[in-house]
């Protein structure tokens, strides 16, 4: 009894996916918000630089109208009360002597000259920004130097204490929101990581209740058409050709204890009866004759099933050589030709002069004699068996055509199984494997066996085969003459 093993916690893929999931978020999350942040602390140091920029442009226009004295009166209403702590104004002229400044007990360590305010800057121009680390401040400084005038320079300083605390929210907020993702997105990453596997969770609950003996279990085919419904389809297929080939091993068993059992009696019947009359030398000569036939008939059909297996596990090692096949059809059809006469049976041959291409001789003669044999046997008197083979563009087309009884659509697709025989009483010689054998000889060459049928009417057989196997077949541009044999019963 088989029953599902349920793993640990920790073995779960559930558990796997989900802490990949979580991680690989997380790391994406981190590194997102880093871009974003270096985003935003480089627009606002550009916005407070303009700004600044802007204010020197202004005191350089109010300069040239107005003169110095305006600019001192706006540089104190501008650092009146609590500003003087966050804003600072300097002038200087072109010698290094200040000319005049804010209130600046709130930055004690700025440098007593700029080295930048000595330069030489063009009127209305932006010189240069910096940004300073005092040791008296806790926050950082952010100064522009530009020129109002000719000889005159405005240093201006900017404390960044709000631009700083304004990125420190961003960071507190980001922060908090990666821990609330981490917290929700595990259980809610288990959740949906739980209902992605459950098409694998029925695969192996069906897999399960299959191997206790519910053959005819089958997994729930989705409507999402993605990958586990593609998955629960193919499992699907695989379970039916499962089951058609355990269905098919049974039948083969029965049909092969049929088809031995009646061997079986009639050496036992013969032996019975040479015993009950041991004295009779025609009896044991034809309890010996019979039991000949029937062993050999027996030794057959296990040869055959051997070679059919052998054949279709690929184990077969084919015996290549460079064959004629219209020589090999033609003397197939001289051999059924006197089968053919005494049935009243016209055999029609129509082959080109040579068709060469490498294959096994000894098995492809087998090959066309049980597909000739299969089609005599159920063509009644007065009927015709037609061979017709051709070559086109590298490959080899053999038609083998009867208008015999045809075969049952229902037992069409099911012809070349073993054992199979559409004889259900079976009456007629064989055992079913003509076909099968036929079939696996054709696939051991690359080639295949098609059938097509109609009751009353006849069948027909095509066998197709490549000249070269194992390469491309190439179009054939050599012209050959046909020859056409009739054999027709007397």
């Amino acid at each position: 009894m088989f029953s599902e093993k349920i793993p640990k916690l920790g073995q779960t893929l559930a558990l796997r996916l989900t802490i990949w999931y979580a991680a690989i978020f997380a790391v994406s999350s981190v590194l997102a918000f880093a871009f974003a942040y270096a985003l935003i602390a480089a627009f606002v140091a550009e916005r407070t630089d303009e700004d600044m920029q802007e204010d020197i442009g202004e005191f350089a226009t109010m300069f040239r109208q107005e003169g110095m004295g305006r600019v001192r009166k706006e540089i104190a209403l501008d650092t009146q009360g609590k500003e003087a702590e966050k804003v600072f104004f300097r002038l200087w002229s072109s010698d290094g002597r200040q000319l005049a400044a804010s209130e600046l007990s709130a930055w004690p360590d700025l440098a007593s000259v700029p080295e930048k305010a000595l330069r030489n800057i063009d009127d209305g121009g932006a010189a240069a920004s910096n940004t300073l680390k005092l040791p008296s401040r806790e926050d950082r400084v952010r100064t522009v130097i530009g020129s109002l005038g000719p000889g005159i320079t405005l240093e201006i300083g900017q404390s960044l204490e709000d631009d700083e605390e304004f990125l420190a929210e961003i960071l507190r907020g980001f922060l908090l929101t990666l821990s609330v993702v981490l917290v929700f997105g595990g259980p809610i990453g288990w959740f949906m990581a739980r209902r992605a596997l459950r098409g694998v969770k029925e695969v192996t609950r069906t897999a399960n209740e299959i191997a206790e003996g519910a053959l005819d279990r089958r997994v729930p085919v989705g409507s999402q058409g993605d990958e586990l419904d593609h998955l629960a389809r193919t499992f699907n297929t695989m379970l039916d050709r499962i089951e058609a080939l355990i269905l098919g091993m049974r039948d083969m068993s029965d049909n092969l204890a049929h088809d031995l059992r009646s061997p079986l009696a009639r050496i036992r019947a013969s032996a019975e009866m040479s015993l009950s009359n041991i004295e009779a030398n025609a009896g044991r000569e034809s309890l010996a004759v019979n039991t000949i036939e029937e062993c050999d008939r027996l030794l057959a059909m296990l040869n055959t099933t051997l070679d059919i297996a052998e054949a279709d596990s690929g184990a077969a090692k084919l015996n290549l050589s460079r064959v004629d096949l219209a020589e090999i059809v033609l003397t197939a059809s001289e051999l059924f030709q006197t089968f053919a006469e005494d049935n009243r049976i016209s055999l029609v041959t129509s082959v080109p002069e040579h068709c060469h291409m490498q294959g096994d001789r000894q098995r492809l003669q087998r090959v066309i004699a049980n597909l000739l044999d299969n089609a005599f046997k159920y063509t009644p008197v007065g009927g015709q068996v037609r061979i017709a083979l051709t070559e086109q563009g590298g490959r080899v087309s053999l038609t083998i055509e009867d208008t015999g009884i045809g075969i049952a659509a229902d037992d069409l697709p099911r012809i070349f199984q073993r054992f199979y025989r559409c004889d259900r009483s079976r009456s007629q010689r064989g055992i079913g494997l003509g076909l099968n054998l036929a079939l696996a000889f054709v696939r051991a060459h690359g080639g295949d066996i098609t059938a097509t049928s109609t009751q009353g009417v006849g069948s027909v057989f095509t066998v197709v085969l490549s000249q070269s196997p194992g390469g491309s077949p190439q179009p054939s541009q050599r012209s050959w003459a046909r020859s056409e044999k009739v054999y027709a019963g007397t």
